[in-house]
Parts: C-alpha cells; sequence; structure tokens
C-alpha cells in the first residue's frame, strides 16, 4: 500500500511541476509579447513623430540650406534584470515616400519575442532631400529622399538605412536635411 501511495504522490508532484513550468513559460511568453508590442508602438510613434519635427522645422521661412537633426527615440533600457530589449529601424524609400521597418526584439533566457512593424514617416511633395548618417553597414551618407526622384524614379538598388537601439542611444541616428 505504501509503494502504491508513493507512485501516486510522485506523479501526482511530476504533474504539478509540468503544469506549473508550462504556466510559467506560457505567462513568460506572453508578457514579453505584450512588450514588445508597446514598444514597437512606441519607437514607431516617436519616429514619426521626430521626422514631424524635422520637417516643421524645414518648413519655418527663416530655416535656408540643410541642417542635421539627431533622433531622440526610446533607448533600449529595461528595468528588469536579465532581459535583452533591441530594436532595429531601416529607413527606406517607396513611392515618393519615406518608410520605416522596426523590429523590436526581447530575449530573456531561451525565450525570445520579436515584431515587424512598417510605418510612413514621410510623404511629401515638398523639394527636401533626406540624408541619413552613420548607418549601420555603410561609410557614406545615404540619401533617402530626393526631389530629382519624382521625375527619374528611385536609384537602384533603392537605398535604405539600418540602425540598431544602441546607435540610436548613443546620437549617432542623424538625418540631414536640404531645402532644394
Amino acid at each position: 500500500m505504501n509503494v502504491l501511495a508513493f507512485v501516486i504522490t510522485t506523479v501526482a508532484l511530476l504533474a504539478l511541476v509540468i503544469f506549473f513550468t508550462w504556466y510559467t513559460n506560457y505567462y513568460m511568453a506572453v508578457n514579453m509579447l505584450s512588450t514588445v508590442n508597446y514598444v514597437s508602438s512606441l519607437v514607431s510613434s516617436a519616429l514619426t513623430h521626430e521626422f514631424e519635427n524635422a520637417i516643421a522645422i524645414a518648413s519655418m521661412g527663416d530655416v535656408v540650406g540643410s541642417f542635421n537633426y539627431t533622433l531622440l527615440l526610446p533607448t533600449s533600457a529595461v528595468p528588469v534584470q536579465g532581459v535583452a530589449l533591441n530594436y532595429k529601424i531601416t529607413l527606406y524609400p517607396k513611392n515618393q515616400s519615406l518608410y520605416a521597418n522596426i523590429t523590436v526584439t526581447m530575449s530573456m533566457g531561451p525565450l525570445s519575442r520579436s515584431e515587424n512593424t512598417t510605418v510612413l514617416v514621410y510623404s511629401s511633395a515638398q523639394p527636401y532631400e533626406i540624408t541619413a548618417y552613420n548607418c549601420e553597414k555603410s561609410n557614406s551618407p545615404v540619401t533617402l529622399v530626393n526631389p530629382a526622384w519624382a521625375s527619374q524614379g528611385l536609384p537602384n538598388p533603392v537605398p535604405n538605412c539600418t540602425w540598431t537601439s544602441a546607435q540610436v542611444q548613443l546620437g549617432e541616428a542623424v538625418i540631414g536635411i536640404s531645402k532644394g
């Protein structure tokens, strides 16, 4: 009888441990996904806002020539130890507009969640040339918007610029705007 009680207790404890492990992983994955969605929304809204500010400054009558604008976006800091939260922003022109592909990744041990978002950051008939500096895989500035492309079409290959959250945090995500 003692052996049967031992087997039943052991099976019950194993089932409890398996359920607890499954529930903990499920809870972590859902919370990570919620955090990733929140950060993705935060970064895309901030990026759109920063481009609106830069274009608003360029639209002022007293502004002539060109100027550089450092993008200020949320940093990759999370107040939880053991969590890595990173994002990448890739800017690229399409149909006389400028889009950003934002990838947010959160990792905690073996668990990892990612989300991709595409957002329109600039669309205008105003004659501005937008150049990105300090791009991840380019040693020279990358022209992302050029008024001449309206008549000539986009160059081939299509230019793009990628910044990591670390580059943004260090103030290296810089755009240059020239009035044409």
